[in-house]
């Protein structure tokens, strides 16, 4: 039986993969998107609309499974958005030198399944 997504209450026992790659698209529950700038062994770190402003955050592999799932978004529409609202409503040094990265790249990532 597959878990409630609105079930906060219990916890799978099968330990969370941090399966992303940088640049991936991310969407949570309200339908905001989020790219990955930055992943690690641990962690990964995404830009996102947080509190009106882009800022970088940090995920462990249970929070990034908990909130977000693959976006069905394409990565050039994604960074431009992201830096059209980071225009508008202010953006973090740390989120605008990622965003930079991952233009400066210049190329669409492998897109990864969150959910395998």
């Amino acid at each position: 039986m597959a878990k409630d997504p609105t079930d906060y209450s219990t916890r799978d026992f099968i330990p969370a993969e941090l399966n992303v790659t940088r640049g991936q698209v991310l969407v949570d529950r309200q339908r905001h998107i989020a790219i990955v700038a930055k992943k690690g062994r641990t962690c990964a770190h995404l830009v996102q609309v947080k509190s009106g402003t882009l800022k970088l955050a940090k995920y462990t592999p249970r929070e990034l499974t908990d909130q977000w799932t693959d976006a069905d978004y394409p990565f050039e529409r994604a960074v431009n958005k992201l830096l059209e609202l980071g225009k508008q409503h202010g953006i973090t040094d740390k989120a605008r030198i990622a965003l930079e990265e991952l233009v400066k790249a210049g190329r669409e990532p492998k897109q990864h399944k969150l959910f395998s």
